[in-house]
């Protein structure tokens, strides 16, 4: 990475100042096109956006987007890795149209269970290229990413994304690692992670450590089971002393106000009293996706989409006793930390 980089902030518009991002959303999908549900086939190459689908962002995601202003949030971590971004130029747009600073991502998403989601067969568990590639292939496209630019495009990756669930990766997903441990050393920016299964958390870290990455440049994704769970937080804690973040998401409140995750909050409490508040940030995980159909608002988390977190959340999380320290710390201080190259 140029040292002139260092300290600053690489989103779809350029190079920024982190103060600029105020509260930041740590794990967004605007646009996650997996499969095509009519040809029947998995998505290998990003391609322009069609018009409709440019309609449907404009309309569906810039007001909320936009509205995030209005509670201090100008910036998200778009989690979202290749091939399933939007053309890297549609990006710039939506955040100009959103007054939105969006950090894109690069990387290799998880080895999907066969019989899951879309993944009806085996070619069509994990990007094929990740399967085909050498571990220096594959640090060399993420580089390629951060350094150059998408595409071909001079929009740049700010930050990379890996993914896996189980407590034992498969061997597509510990050379996707590997790879992209090695992009990270090599660039300075930060990994974002699908972390779904207690355990997968330690599986992960513990690659990491091997190949010689930062802790602290490090966000397990996924994570409010994880944290609630008091064994399982425990495990956390620990490597949360070691430096590792850890991202709750899919923070959706129900009509109930959201009582199931009193749990989260309570935990939250502990990680803050045990002084490692500094390891935690938020994310939603919203996302326009054709994960488990044509492409289409998420139903896994509820709508407005992306303002949720602040007029859903944030205020189920405060009734339950989430301090405005606390708030100000996870969604602002932690990311503008994480998120500038180092």
């Amino acid at each position: 990475m140029l040292a002139q980089e260092k300290g600053k902030v690489i989103t779809a518009g350029g190079l920024l100042e982190s103060a600029e991002l105020g509260r930041v959303m740590m794990h967004e999908h605007l646009y996650c096109d997996i499969y095509d549900w009519a040809a029947q086939r998995l998505i290998t190459e990003e391609q322009p956006i069609t018009p409709e689908r440019r309609e449907l962002l404009m309309t569906a995601a810039v007001p909320p987007l936009k509205e995030c202003n209005q509670h201090g949030c100008h910036a998200l971590v778009d989690a979202t890795p290749a091939p399933w971004r939007a053309w890297p130029t549609f990006y710039q747009e939506i955040s100009r149209a959103a007054n939105m600073h969006i950090i894109l991502c690069t990387g290799f998403y998880r080895e999907v269970e066969l019989s899951s989601y879309w993944a009806k067969t085996p070619a069509t568990q994990i990007w094929p290229f990740v399967r085909e590639a050498t571990v220096e292939q594959l640090a060399e496209f993420c580089e390629r990413e951060i350094m150059e630019g998408l595409c071909g495009t001079a929009v740049r990756a700010g930050a990379i994304k890996l993914g896996s669930s189980q407590s034992v990766m498969t061997a597509a997903e510990e050379k996707a690692f590997r790879a992209g441990a090695r992009a990270q050393k090599a660039t300075g920016v930060h990994i974002t992670t699908h972390c779904t299964r207690l355990g997968a958390e330690t599986s992960q870290l513990e690659l990491f450590d091997r190949e010689g990455v930062d802790l602290s440049r490090v966000v397990i994704g996924h994570t409010a089971w994880h944290l609630t769970d008091a064994n399982c937080r425990k495990v956390c804690l620990g490597w949360m002393k070691r430096g590792a973040n850890f991202l709750p998401t899919n923070l959706g409140i129900s009509e109930d106000g959201g009582k199931a995750w009193q749990p989260l909050v309570d935990a939250i409490h502990a990680v803050f009293d045990a002084g490692l508040g500094s390891c935690l940030v938020l994310g939603l995980d919203w996302a326009f996706t054709s994960e488990s159909g044509p492409f289409a608002p998420c139903g896994f988390v509820p709508p407005p989409p992306f303002l949720h977190l602040f007029t859903h959340t944030l205020p189920a999380f405060r009734a339950m006793g989430l301090t405005s320290s606390e708030e100000e710390i996870m969604m602002q201080v932690n990311p503008q930390r994480i998120l500038p190259v180092q």
